[in-house]
């Protein structure tokens, strides 16, 4: 059996972090799915634990004339009901499990546990959010596209911890969110997307796209999005196969218990056209 820790300030915590290599825990709805075991045995748990869901310092949604700021340990439940949350990004939580996940699950663990697959991570990267990381003795903030490197891989170090999501206080005119699963709830995606397009004059001034579940990491490419600004609807339109295909090459799925690589990388070109469509 592993030690644990239940602090009672995010101070405590950051100094725990210093002595010793912890695995925190707040939700653990991913991570004691990869910790589980035999049936009526103890999860397979490495390192001790320290647990952050009760941290109040951890939990709160904020809004500034730059930013909509969500505490790391904040529910998606809480999210949902929130009226400073972007709508897309509620659209995107709604799909996320079942609603007993959504009260313990967070933005926080979801972009920590960095899943290619990971649906509020490739609506956060659309969005641009940012993560703003905390040590007993330093603060930084990260790009979320930026933060995660590769599958189950981020720059988060032994000592840090994430303190809160900044997403840019922005409005758009499109902000879509598109999501293919094994069944319409409760499901792992096989192929999700979210799209945000600003148009002025029937001129598209802004695009910006992520794909989940297509390659290591959620997938974005902000020169390809810039290809589509500056360009009417009806060009983009008349043109959507020669648009769709500039994706091609940054979708590059795997085969896996979920899907195939072939169907992902059709569907998620399809996605493009079914948001283009709506335009």
């Amino acid at each position: 059996m592993v030690t644990h820790h239940i602090p009672s300030t995010l101070e405590e915590t950051l100094k725990l972090l210093e002595t010793n290599l912890y695995q925190v825990m707040c939700g653990g709805t991913d991570l004691m799915v990869q910790s589980r075991s035999w049936a009526n045995t103890v999860p397979k748990l490495v390192k001790p634990l320290v647990f952050i869901s009760q941290l109040s310092e951890l939990n709160f949604i904020e809004e500034t004339p730059d930013y909509i700021e969500i505490g790391s340990v904040t529910s998606y439940e809480t999210l949902l009901n929130s009226s400073l949350v972007p709508k897309v990004l509620k659209d995107t939580i709604i799909e996320i499990a079942a609603p007993g996940i959504r009260h313990v699950g967070t933005l926080g663990g979801n972009i920590a546990n960095a899943s290619p697959a990971a649906d509020a991570v490739c609506t956060l990267i659309a969005l641009d959010a940012i993560v703003e990381i905390m040590s007993s003795n330093s603060i930084r903030t990260e790009k979320i596209c930026d933060f995660i490197i590769g599958v189950k891989k981020t720059t988060l170090k032994p000592n840090e911890i994430i303190r809160s999501i900044k997403i840019p206080n922005v409005e758009h005119d499109y902000a879509n969110f598109y999501k293919v699963g094994g069944r319409k709830a409760d499901a792992i995606s096989k192929v999700s997307l979210c799209v945000l397009c600003n148009v002025k004059d029937n001129i598209i001034t802004k695009f910006r796209i992520a794909f989940g579940a297509v390659g290591p990491k959620v997938a974005s490419n902000i020169k390809t999005d810039e290809l589509f600004v500056g360009k009417t609807i009806d060009e983009i339109k008349n043109n959507i196969d020669d648009y769709t295909k500039k994706y091609a090459s940054l979708i590059t799925p795997i085969d896996d218990q979920r899907s195939t690589k072939e169907y992902r990388h059709k569907v998620a070109l399809n996605m493009i056209k079914a948001f283009i469509e709506t335009l």
